[in-house]
């Protein structure tokens, strides 16, 4: 979705996937990227939507710290926001999230003259909560350069600066009993912490990551953290048997904890599992196109997985009904599946979600043409197109091209020669920017004839 330039909409994938991990640096990181693509790209926006805040607002620590991380996104990087943000990602102890955060909240009050010694403190008190005393040294110096008579500040910020040097060297257990063992341990758990937080890890290193989170879910099988942290690793290796044994820690955790995002992992596995069965059917029958059994199990197949798939997100929009781009996933589904009156009910709840209202209404106009109310699904084209602001990017395109659908239908159907000839600018318009852009070569042909047969039956 950034990649497409809907920076809104990636801001909120990008905030339902930290739901699930919310210790995702990675994660974190594009989060941010795109909000301030979002920023960019809408400069007089003072901070999030209503709409946005909506879909992450719900009562928690992890709703709060996604709350305060879209108001730091949408806000430009505010360093007032960031500070939120840091401090509800170290009450979740996310201690390396809290720390990127930091590093950014220090930059930006840096570059703010108007920054005062309070918030260079809390900075510093966030730094030293979480371990950073690299940092919270650096907040702390620059709070005590603002008023050099505070020596109770001064002498804290030695006493960091001592803690700061001493775990960077690894000295602070060394000569306690047993504390060289405690250093090597340490140095051991820190090896550890790194091969987990590396993006790309050897089958090796991701089998020692998985042994040392299996163990730590089997010492506290309710925790929720350790049953997010095994499932998420077991997928990243995905065998059918990581995936297997997802499942069932997932539906067991589900069970203990009544967290639902669990069940809701699972349900996506369980999808995965039968997208990938699925896919084995059509190769078969794709290969062998004259064997109708093939062909006919694969169709069966087909509409059991997307009745799989509608059920599941019907569940979904059930647990979070204020979610609406869950409801324009469920409306998608039960448009592939031709429950077309149904699909159109989900959309139109869902035409006000965040930067989904474009997706949404080029579904809704296809639902509409779909049931066989044309002038509906010209209405809603023609709305859709106006309000998008690049009818040359994919989306845009996809507007333009639903319209000149709708509006041959019309022009065919009702005899109408200003129909057809909209709908001939509409496809020479697409054949301009993309002569190749589904059979808008085709279209254009058609539509000359179209609008030659109207002319002269009303010359």
């Amino acid at each position: 979705m950034h990649d497409s330039t809907n920076y809104e909409y990636a801001m909120t994938l990008y905030l339902k996937g930290l739901h699930y991990d919310p210790g995702n640096v990675a994660a974190l990181e594009k989060f941010i990227n795109s909000s301030l693509a979002w920023v960019s790209q809408n400069p007089k926006v003072k901070g999030p939507t209503k709409e946005q805040v909506r879909q992450v607002s719900a009562r928690g620590t992890t709703e709060k710290y996604l709350t305060n991380l879209l108001e730091w996104g949408a806000r430009g990087l505010d360093w007032h926001a960031g500070l939120k943000a840091m401090e509800a990602a170290a009450k979740l102890e996310l201690n390396e999230a809290a720390y990127w955060i930091g590093q950014r909240v220090f930059l930006r009050m840096n570059q703010d003259p108007k920054a005062r010694k309070d918030a260079y403190v809390t900075l510093m008190e966030l730094f030293a909560k979480i371990g950073g005393w690299d940092l919270a040294v650096k907040a702390g110096d620059k709070a005590v350069s603002m008023d050099f008579t505070d020596q109770k500040l001064a002498a804290i910020v030695r006493n960091m600066s001592a803690q700061a040097t001493m775990s960077k060297g690894g000295y602070e257990k060394t000569g306690t009993v047993g504390g060289f063992r405690a250093n090597v341990r340490d140095m051991a758990a820190q090896r550890a912490k790194e091969e987990e937080d590396r993006i790309v890890k050897s089958e090796e290193t991701l089998d020692r990551v998985i042994e040392r989170a299996l163990a730590d879910y089997q010492s506290r099988p309710t925790d929720v953290a350790a049953i997010g942290k095994i499932a998420r690793l077991l997928l990243e290796r995905g065998t059918p048997a990581d995936e297997k044994q997802a499942f069932d820690i997932l539906m067991k955790g589900f069970d203990d904890t009544r967290v639902y995002r669990f069940k809701q992992q699972a349900g996506d596995i369980k999808l995965r599992v039968a997208k990938r069965k699925l896919g084995s059917l059509k190769e078969a029958a794709d290969q062998d196109p004259g064997n109708a059994e093939k062909a006919d199990l694969y169709e069966r197949a087909r509409k059991q997985y997307l009745e799989m798939d509608v059920e599941e997100h019907i569940e979904r929009v059930a647990h979070y009904p204020t979610d609406l781009s869950m409801k324009f996933e469920l409306g998608r589904r039960l448009f592939d599946l031709g429950r077309y009156e149904q699909a159109i009910e989900q959309f139109q709840i869902a035409q006000n979600a965040p930067g989904l209202s474009g997706a949404v209404q080029n579904y809704l106009g296809r639902a509409f043409l779909a049931i066989g109310w044309v002038d509906e699904a010209v209405d809603t084209f023609r709305a859709a197109l106006n309000n998008h602001p690049s009818q040359g990017d994919d989306l845009g395109q996809n507007l333009r091209y639903g319209l000149m659908i709708a509006l041959e239908r019309k022009a065919t159907e009702q005899r109408l020669l200003p129909a057809a000839e909209e709908a001939l600018k509409h496809a020479q318009a697409i054949a301009i920017q993309n002569i190749a852009f589904k059979d808008v070569r085709q279209r254009r042909e058609s539509l000359q004839a179209l609008v030659k047969s109207l002319r002269e039956s009303q010359a």
